[in-house]
Order: C-alpha cells, then sequence, then structure tokens
C-alpha cells in the first residue's frame, strides 16, 4: 500500500506533449530517442503522466515498483493498473531506464503514448510485445480474449478463462481489429468464444452473437500458425489456422459463458445438451436427483480440490427445471443451488453467470487506488424504501430495484441512491441479500440458501428475472459511482435442518453463533463451500466485497485461504473483506486459530480487516449503555488515540498476537473498519438521548452525534456509517428503547428509514456531506501503511483534547499538512499549529474557511496548510 497522491488530472484539451516536450516539463524523458535492443529485457515498466496516481513518487518514473509490467509465459509483458479518469501520457521502458523505451508504434524513443480513462475511473491492462516493442492499452477499448479449451496448453491456469491474457488479442492501431496470432495451439479440433474484459458477462459467439454457440476451429498439425480475428464493430470472432477456418455449426457448444464442465464444482451445472449434478454426500452412498420427473443415482466421482462427491449427468436441455436432491430417501437442499423454488428444497436448473443485466453490459466497475479511501454506508433493502416517504415507486418499495430507483424525492430533499451519491459514500454495505427464512420485516441473518437472490426483495418470479433483477441493482449502483458489498452469514444456518439431513459435518459440535447451528468450517468441504459461494457472488453478480457475519466463528487460516483465493481470481476488483472479529458471545476452545484481533495480522496478505469494536466502546462506551466516553468529555485518551492511528501494531510484524484482543493489531490501516453505529444495538442517535444528552439536535446532543462521526471519518483506516445516522435516524417508538437495542425482527415503523428526518435535521446531513468530502479529498486521513502513520502521525495531548499532525508525503514526512484538533471538552482550545499559513476547513457545524485557528468544543476541528 502507499499514500495516493493528490489527483492531478489533464483536461482533453491539454493532449500529450512529445516525449521531446516532456523532458522539457519534466526533467525525466530523455532528450534523445533510444535504440532498439537485441538483449532480452528483465524488467519492463510504462512510465508516464499517471505514475503519481498509482502510487509512485513522481510521475515518468522507470523503477517505481508500482508501473512494472510482468513477463508471461507468452513472452509478452503485463499488468492491471487501477487508474483515474483523465487524459494521460506513457511510454515503454526496458530494464527499469531510459537508455531503452518505444513511444507510439514501438518506435524508439518514440512519441509519447496518449492515454485517455473515462470519467470514474478503469482498471487498465498495458500489454507489451518485445518482439515488435509494440505496447496496447484497454483505457478507450475493451479487453478481448479468445477463451476456450485450448488455453491451458498455452500456458494458462486452466481452459475457458476470461481472465488469462495469454490469448488476448491486441488493436495497437485502435482500428477495432484485434488479433492474436500462436503456434502452440496443438493439433486437433478446438472451440472458442470472445470474451470481453476479461469476464463472461460480455462474450460471443457463433455469427458474432451475444452468448452465442461456440467456434469450433482445427489445427491440423503442431506448430501451425493460428490466427483469432475479432471485429469489434460486428463482434465477429474469425480463427484461421493454416488451412482451416472458423466458425462452423457446432451443435454441442454452450451459449452464455464457459461450458458448465470449466465450472468445476457442485450444484447444478448446466449446458443446453446435459445438467451434471453433484452433492457432498460423505456420509451415505444413498443419493438421488429428481428432475423432469426422473429420479437418477449419483455415483462417486473425483474431483480436484474436493472429497466424497457423487455426480450424475442428465442429457438434454433442462433450463428452469426444478430438481431435487436426496440423501437416504430425504429430501435435501443443493447447499450449491443457483435458484430455488421458494420454500421448498428444490433447487432451480439455471447458470446464473450466463443472465447478462438489462442491457446486455455491465457499467465501469468504480474505480478506488486503496482501500483506506472507502466510506462505506450500511443498509438494509427492506428498511431503506419501505416507508412511502422514500418516494420509490410503490412496486420497488423495500425491493432491489428500489435501492438503485432515482430521482426520487421527500418534499424535494433527495431520496434513496441520489441522497447516497450527494452524501458522498464510497460503497454501500447491504444487510442479508441471499435466501433466508425469516419472513420480512426481518433483517435475515437465519439462511437458507447462500447463493441465491431473498425473493421476498424481487419484484419477479421467474428464475432469470430473479437474477438479472440483483445484477441491475449492483450495476445501479456501480453506475453511481458506488461499489456493493454483501453483508454474509457462513458463520451459521437458520437451522440445523438446512443440511443436517445431507451431514452433520457441516456444523461444529460447539455452540459459536449463539444461534445452536454454526457452521464448521474447520471441515475442508465446508470452508470450500464458503470460498465457492463468495466466487459465485463476486464472478456472476459483479459483487465488490463482503462484510462477515462473526467472523469470528471462522478460522483465521481459511478465511486468509478463501480472500487470497479471491483477490488472485480477480486482480483488478480491490476487493474489500471485513468482518466481525468475535463470535456469538460463547466460550471457544481453539480462539487461538479463531479470526481475533490477535490474528489479524496474519491476514495482512489477503487484505482482511475486522470491525474495531475497541475503538467504537473508546468513542461511545457500551452499546447498549447510558454510559458515553470520549464523545461525552469522558473515557480513556489513550484508547481514543490508539484508534485515531488505525490501531496499528506496535511492533510491525505478521505474526498473531498473545493477547486475542489486543486492540493494537492492525498491520495495514485498511486492516481497520471505524465506526460507532451498525444496525445491531442503539443508533447513534438513540446511544445519546439514552445516556441523557439533551438540547435536541442543535444542542449539546446534536454536537455529541457530530463529534463522534468526525472522529471516525478523521481517523486512520477505514470509515463507516450506518442508514439513517446522517440525519439523526431513531428506532424508538413510544420511548421504547429495549425494542430499539435489538430491532431484527421489528416492524416498519422502529426499522423503516422516515426520510421526513432528512429535511427535519439538515445542519446534521450537511455535516456527514462535509466529513465525507473532506476525507476524500485529503491523503493525509488516508495513509496506507503502518510506516506512513507511525512516520507521518504525531500525536499531542492537553488534558484530554487530542492534537494529530499529519504529512501526506513520505517523502517529508514531519512537513505536516493537515491538523486535526479532538476537543471533547466544552470550552474553546487553541492548538499550537506547525509555522506557516493555515486554514479551518472543518469545525463542529461541517465545511469552513477560516483563519481562526480555535478549536471549539465538543468538536472535530481540521486545518489544512496553504
Amino acid at each position: 500500500m502507499h499514500p495516493a497522491p493528490r489527483p492531478r488530472r489533464r483536461s482533453t484539451a491539454a493532449t500529450v506533449a512529445s516525449a521531446a516536450a516532456a523532458v522539457l516539463a519534466l526533467t525525466l524523458v530523455p532528450l534523445l530517442p533510444a535504440t532498439a535492443s537485441a538483449a532480452a529485457p528483465t524488467a519492463v515498466s510504462v512510465p508516464g503522466t499517471f505514475n503519481s496516481e498509482i502510487g509512485c513518487p513522481g510521475d515518468w518514473a522507470t523503477d517505481c515498483p508500482q508501473d512494472q509490467l510482468t513477463q508471461r509465459s507468452d513472452g509478452k509483458w503485463a499488468a492491471t493498473l487501477n487508474l483515474p479518469g483523465g487524459t494521460w501520457a506513457y511510454k515503454v521502458a526496458v530494464d527499469k531506464s531510459w537508455n531503452e523505451n518505444y513511444g507510439q508504434n514501438g518506435t524508439p524513443g518514440g512519441a509519447d503514448i496518449a492515454l485517455t480513462v473515462p470519467g470514474g475511473g478503469k482498471a487498465v491492462t498495458f500489454v507489451y510485445d518485445p518482439a515488435t516493442h509494440l505496447v496496447t492499452d484497454n483505457a478507450a477499448s475493451h479487453t478481448v480474449t479468445a477463451a476456450g479449451d485450448f488455453q491451458s496448453e498455452l500456458g494458462c491456469p486452466g481452459d475457458w478463462a476470461p481472465d488469462c491474457l495469454t490469448s488476448a488479442l491486441q488493436d495497437p492501431d485502435g482500428d477495432g481489429t484485434y488479433t492474436f496470432t500462436t503456434t502452440a495451439v496443438p493439433a486437433g479440433s478446438w472451440q472458442v468464444k470472445a470474451a470481453v474484459d476479461k469476464s463472461w458477462t460480455e462474450n460471443y459467439g457463433q455469427n458474432g452473437a451475444p452468448g452465442g454457440a461456440n467456434i469450433p476451429f482445427t489445427v491440423a498439425a503442431n506448430g501451425d500458425t493460428t490466427t483469432f480475428t475479432y471485429t469489434g464493430s460486428t463482434h465477429l470472432l474469425t480463427v484461421q489456422s493454416g488451412s482451416g477456418t472458423g466458425p462452423s455449426p457446432s451443435p454441442t457448444s454452450s451459449p452464455g459463458g464457459p461450458p458448465a464442465s470449466s465450472r468445476n464444482t457442485l450444484g447444478a451445472l448446466y449446458s443446453t445438451a446435459s445438467t451434471t449434478f453433484r452433492i457432498w454426500s460423505p456420509d451415505s452412498s444413498d443419493v438421488k436427483v429428481s428432475v423432469g420427473g426422473t429420479t437418477y443415482p449419483l455415483v462417486p466421482v473425483t474431483l480436484n480440490g474436493y472429497s466424497g462427491v457423487y455426480q450424475t449427468v442428465v442429457p438434454g436441455d433442462l433450463k428452469n427445471q426444478a430438481y431435487q436432491f436426496r440423501i437416504r430417501g430425504n429430501d435435501v437442499r443443493d447447499p450449491y443451488a443457483q435458484m430455488v423454488n421458494p420454500g421448498t428444497t428444490q433447487g432451480i436448473v439455471i447458470d446464473s453467470g450466463a443472465v447478462a443485466p438489462t442491457g446486455g453490459s455491465w457499467a465501469p466497475r468504480p474505480a478506488r487506488a486503496n482501500r483506506e479511501d472507502s466510506v462505506v454506508y450500511e443498509l438494509d433493502v427492506r428498511d431503506f424504501t419501505i416507508d412511502p416517504s422514500s418516494g420509490v415507486d410503490a412496486a420497488k418499495r423495500g425491493k432491489f430495484l428500489g435501492l438503485v430507483q432515482s430521482g426520487t424525492t421527500d418534499n424535494g430533499v433527495k431520496t434513496g441512491i441520489d441522497h447516497l451519491k450527494e452524501l458522498g459514500v464510497t460503497d454501500v454495505q447491504i444487510m442479508p441479500a441471499f435466501d433466508f427464512n425469516a419472513t420480512v420485516p426481518n433483517w435475515g441473518y437465519d439462511p437458507l440458501n447462500y447463493n441465491v437472490p431473498e425473493e421476498q426483495f424481487s419484484q419477479f418470479t421467474a428464475p432469470e428475472d430473479r437474477i438479472r433483477e440483483f445484477k441491475d441493482m449492483v450495476d445501479g449502483f456501480h453506475r453511481a459511482g458506488i461499489r456493493v458489498n454483501m453483508d454474509v452469514v457462513y458463520n451459521h444456518t437458520s437451522g440445523k435442518g438446512v443440511f443436517d439431513n445431507i451431514t452433520a459435518k457441516y456444523y461444529n459440535g460447539t455452540d459459536l453463533s449463539g444461534t445452536g447451528n454454526s457452521i464448521d468450517d474447520g471441515n475442508p468441504m465446508v470452508s470450500r463451500m464458503i470460498r465457492d459461494s463468495l466466487e459465485h457472488w463476486v464472478r456472476d453478480y459483479g459483487i465488490d466485497g463482503f462484510r462477515f457475519d462473526l467472523l469470528g466463528v471462522h478460522y483465521a487460516a481459511n478465511v486468509a485461504d478463501w480472500a487470497t483465493y479471491l483477490n488472485t481470481t480477480f486482480p483488478d476488483r480491490q476487493l474489500q473483506i471485513y468482518g466481525e472479529p468475535w463470535s456469538g458471545g460463547v466460550n471457544d476452545p481453539d480462539e487461538a486459530r479463531k479470526v481475533r484481533y490477535a490474528t489479524v495480522p496474519t491476514l495482512a496478505a489477503a487484505h482482511v480487516g475486522v470491525f474495531n469494536g475497541a475503538y467504537r466502546d473508546a468513542i461511545k462506551g457500551g452499546t447498549q449503555d447510558n454510559v458515553m466516553n470520549y464523545m461525552n468529555g469522558a473515557g480513556d485518551t489513550g484508547a481514543v488515540i490508539r484508534g485515531l492511528r488505525g490501531s496499528l501494531l506496535s511492533v510491525k510484524s505478521t505474526a498473531a498476537l498473545t493477547d486475542p484482543w489486543n486492540p493494537a493489531f492492525a498491520y495495514d490501516p485498511e486492516q481497520t473498519l471505524n465506526y460507532v453505529s451498525v444496525h445491531d444495538d442503539l443508533s447513534l442517535w438513540d446511544k445519546i438521548t439514552y445516556s441523557g444528552a439533551t438540547g435536541g439536535a442543535t444542542g449539546r446532543a446534536g454536537r455529541i452525534d457530530r463529534f463522534a462521526t468526525g472522529m471516525v471519518l478523521t481517523s486512520q483506516g477505514m470509515a463507516l456509517i450506518t442508514e439513517g445516522d446522517e440525519f439523526l435516524r431513531t428506532k424508538v417508538v413510544g420511548g421504547n428503547y429495549a425494542t430499539a437495542k435489538n430491532s431484527y425482527n421489528a416492524g416498519d415503523d422502529v426499522n423503516a428509514i422516515h426520510w421526513g428526518d432528512k429535511s427535519a435535521n439538515a445542519a446534521t446531513f450537511t455535516y456527514y456531506k462535509d466529513a465525507i468530502a473532506l476525507r476524500k479529498s485529503t491523503p493525509a486521513l488516508r495513509l496506507t501503511t503502518w510506516d506512513a502513520v507511525n512516520n507521518q502521525l504525531s500525536t499531542q495531548t492537553s488534558g484530554s483534547v487530542i492534537t494529530t499532525r499529519i504529512s501526506s508525503s513520505p517523502a517529508a514526512p514531519t512537513a505536516y499538512d493537515t491538523v486535526v484538533v479532538y476537543n471533547p471538552t466544552n470550552s474553546t482550545y487553541t492548538p499550537a499549529l506547525p509555522a506557516g499559513t493555515w486554514t479551518k476547513v472543518l469545525d463542529a457545524n461541517g465545511a469552513t474557511s477560516s483563519t481562526d485557528t480555535t478549536a471549539g468544543p465538543l468538536a472535530v476541528t481540521v486545518y489544512k496548510k496553504n
């Protein structure tokens, strides 16, 4: 992780200068053209004007680790970099030096290569061919891959791999015609499709048909030259190998993505020709499946990465047909079902990956440089829009598509997704949206089918419509510039009856979740089920991250495995993975191996973080009691300082700590999710009023609310707020705090968001919005490494007042450019600012611009150096 420099985007009008002009402006690019070298490169980089945006110390950096390409098995060099929107320039540099460099058209020392990234940013893939010295990128175009059953012969990890760039086609002159030539496809008959942007979301088969039939081709002899050509305007992919060509008819090919065999997992694996049914049954060989009025026995099958699996292949096109697994004569659900018949244990045959969003393609995924940039907003599908004041169409209230309906207002004030855009959050964390047992209103923490969207949040009944609806929701958030994290509950099920008739091995002998049916991921097949489910949501539904309910039930090593696999499989996603590092309030005999603060350092390489309950309590006190800590001028100042600094380890190490609850646990700031309120327990406003604060929104109570949230939004790490806190949401009805403390199954009168509160508490909303905007625009509030925080942030105290001085520059760690004062007292405080001219940019009321240096009482005050 590296600090994110302040963006320096160039306008489209400011076109990219030539290499010589870049020399004059930047004194970095050599004046004399480089000559081509016969020696094979040992390193290849893409120095350019975007380098500082990806974490390099400066632009045109030939030796920066962040702009280095990696050599592939085919000899080409490639890398995918997350770039912000704007117009940039770059070249290729060989061996980390300007001695050998290439510009436009592969010319040695040639002109800079222009690069325009769409607004909102994009994961741009660069591919350099050392044989031709041509470099291509997909900033304004697409990555097109020849994905088929031959890819493993080329060195790809497997076949039908749309994200393997070894078989990527190139369009060096930008005319929309992409080609790829190879001699590595062995003699034989093969099949291929054109996959766009490293995913099956957009793919083309025979005659350029979206999701069309596989394209067959034949290679006559080993070593024959095979050329794949894709025309962007027609989506037609042709294959020429010797005298053989493609496409030609293929009656056994599968539409809409890879063949079922390429998803070599469990469940119902669909193709138009047949469906493969698989289920784990470690205790019984009496395994059957009924589909289409016929019952079929399953037989053992050897499957890499799995054990105890039974399988049968049923011929014919079974799409949308119900199927029922039976073990020992008992109807059992399919733990891998992609769709179900509600209220039963029947699955529905379907390939969720083959269903495209409305319109046929996905919007670009919102770019993110670092996980510390995240401001996460927790919401419940029903609660967010079910009240008529949401302005959402009646049919969409409390439904998936209600979350992304734009243009909604309440008395002229923005609601729904437009409200989230106005607020400025980067991510939504959607409370359980998979298939659960409870009847709404209920938050759904009682899972039935982990891979199926919840039907109570759907407007539709047809399987494809329900799948598309969920994808449209995700796509709608992406179009609004907001990423989507799912709240997942793999620690328990609705009851043991969910999986018990398959095998009791799904469950732990000790009740770790407090529900009586905790899942045992210590069993390798249960752990694999969880990993496969996570991959399902990322691959098929475009999910950007996961919040794990009771992550502390799970083994830290397994969590690391899941996260590492996902991050490796989807390297361009910047997935967000975090959860609660505690279990269900029970004694765990294997605690040392579970996710706790103590094991968080071991999860650093997997980019896994946790909710920082220690910092939460240091700020506000207990979650249900009537005692307030620092936000009301009390508590442990040292604990607050630790939280402000990202709860970093006292000694930098990835080794596990001794104390399970050591509050100094983070190896990286991205490993702490800072918050003071979530769906559980009292809302922040209810906690404040329950603790006796008075004065309402404009008095002391309102000031406490803004002070607590200001702390979260100016602390190192990631930040989270929960729905409605930004306008003082209350769950207390008729003075009933008892229900508000545990409202998981309360009615809409308690849990629904009442959008009139936004108008009534407009000043509080403005403060939240301003504090979020300040965080997003201030790199010093989002340092990205243990070293950066330790070197670039200093802390002073004066009584209970805390002052942090922060430098955003690792090169000048004591050249402080941001000062934050946390004043929990009832008196004004005047900090000693470093030398220079400073502007106050945030006070108790929100954004400001003042040369006044005082820090008001019960307030977070932020100063920036001019």
